[in-house]
């Protein structure tokens, strides 16, 4: 039984050799796009003060930044993973980075809060178009075994980018202003849409320019719905929907006021609590998309088993009796958090898998729209819920945290029985994350 296997393993590791310079080349200028798109995410993250005494705005309006850009963001992940398929990524990253600059440009010089929610808004769209990219091009350029560690690489690489980013730009607001920093990162951006452009090709064929569009094109409706009727496109989709979202909140929007709020955590301390699911991802990225690419039969019990530890730690969090948990436990909390960034891209590696490769952009972008979708949801109930706890008279105490906190167990049941029932009313199509056998698939 072990002699077939071995000309198989040798077989892979001969295509992992025979990787030609120009993949690595490609994938290493879209994740250094992936990098500027992280930076350009939170790069008004770190200037919330400098905001609000600039535009004049309170930190309600200011959570509208964070909102916006994230239902962006999900709104066009179909069309982009349509538009990746069809002219390939070398031409949507070289927009993605324009997009990009014309938004921190808007950010840079405006004055006005419509302007700049509007900034943000195509700073959103702009990074939207990033990640399915970067996949589309590991799928054509490397053998199916590296593609899960690739994705993860790029996450980790971004994440990287984002931690660096954000003690420099901040020290440089301080120094400089809003405006000639604010503007540089805009001209950098524009800059990298040359390198891009002369760096990245969209496949080993460069010769081909109908490479990127499978055997047939078809109207946008239909490549939709080829994308959808592949079996794992819609595991992918609730497998994120129901993993990524808690992590999102916390680092995006409720984590900070609920640590300082809520449990009276100081505000230096709060930060780095924050920062831990960044790291985590950082760490634990490769590990994932190794486990993805060699047992793809544990994804799913991977992502239940984050999603059941992450319910149990806020459980234990919310109703931790006293006034506030312990610093000890709302470390762990972060910890596990960040547990579904890199459990959130089994996702991703199930819809790129389950596809055939002139789909798989718009079978991520379906994929990855179910995070989104949820962190948006989430971000609705809490807000909701502190708003019908106390209204505008005063500031939200630990109360009305626990309850608006608690929220995001609708939205992992639900989530939880949906992804459910697309594994098992598939399950004769769908095994081990992929309907097409491969060498690693059961």
């Amino acid at each position: 039984m072990t002699a077939p296997q071995k000309p198989k393993a040798r077989s892979e590791k001969e295509a992992g050799a025979g990787i030609p310079v120009q993949a690595w080349l490609s994938w290493g200028a879209a994740s250094l796009t992936y990098v500027m798109a992280i930076f350009n995410r939170g790069s008004l993250g770190v200037a919330g003060p400098t905001t609000a005494e600039r535009l004049g705005v309170d930190a309600t309006a200011l959570s509208s930044f964070a909102a916006v850009q994230l239902g962006v963001f999900a709104a066009t992940q179909v069309p982009v993973g349509l538009l990746v398929d069809r002219y390939g990524p070398r031409a949507i990253l070289t927009v993605s980075l324009a997009v990009m600059a014309a938004g921190q440009t808007m950010v840079a010089g405006s004055h006005s809060f419509a302007l700049v929610l509007t900034g943000r808004a195509l700073l959103g769209c702009g990074d939207a178009m990033v990640m399915i990219s970067v996949l589309r091009l590991v799928a054509s350029w490397f053998p199916p075994a590296r593609a899960p560690v690739l994705a993860q690489v790029t996450v980790v690489v971004g994440t990287a980018g984002g931690l660096a980013a954000a003690p420099p730009l901040s020290a440089a607001l301080r120094a400089f202003g809003w405006e000639p920093v604010f503007f540089s990162v805009a001209l950098v951006t524009a800059c990298m849409t040359v390198g891009v452009w002369l760096t990245v090709r969209n496949t080993p064929d460069a010769h081909a320019p109908s490479a990127m569009r499978g055997p047939s094109t078809g109207s946008l409706r239909s490549a939709l719905g080829e994308a959808w009727r592949q079996p794992a496109t819609a595991v992918g989709l609730w497998l994120m929907f129901t993993v990524h979202f808690p992590v999102q909140v916390f680092v995006l929007l409720w984590g900070y006021p609920f640590l300082t709020q809520g449990q009276g955590v100081s505000a230096v301390t709060a930060s780095y609590l924050v920062a831990v699911p960044l790291v985590v991802t950082m760490v634990l990225g490769p590990v994932f998309g190794i486990v993805s690419g060699r047992r793809p039969h544990w994804r799913l019990p991977m992502v239940l088993a984050v999603t059941g530890a992450t319910t149990v730690t806020w459980a234990v969090v919310l109703l931790w009796p006293g006034a506030h948990a312990p610093l000890a436990l709302l470390f762990l909390l972060t910890v596990v958090l960040g547990l579904g960034n890199p459990a959130a891209v089994f996702g991703l590696d199930i819809a790129r898998s389950g596809s055939p490769p002139h789909r798989v952009g718009v079978a991520s972008g379906i994929a990855n729209i179910g995070g989104y979708t949820a962190a948006l949801l989430a971000m609705v109930l809490i807000g909701t819920a502190l708003d019908h706890g106390q209204g505008a008279a005063a500031a939200p105490d630990l109360a009305d945290f626990r309850v608006a906190m608690a929220t995001q167990l609708l939205l992992q049941v639900l989530g939880v029985s949906l992804l459910w029932r697309s594994t098992k009313s598939r399950r004769n199509d769908f095994r081990g994350g992929s309907t097409a056998p491969g060498p690693h698939q059961d």
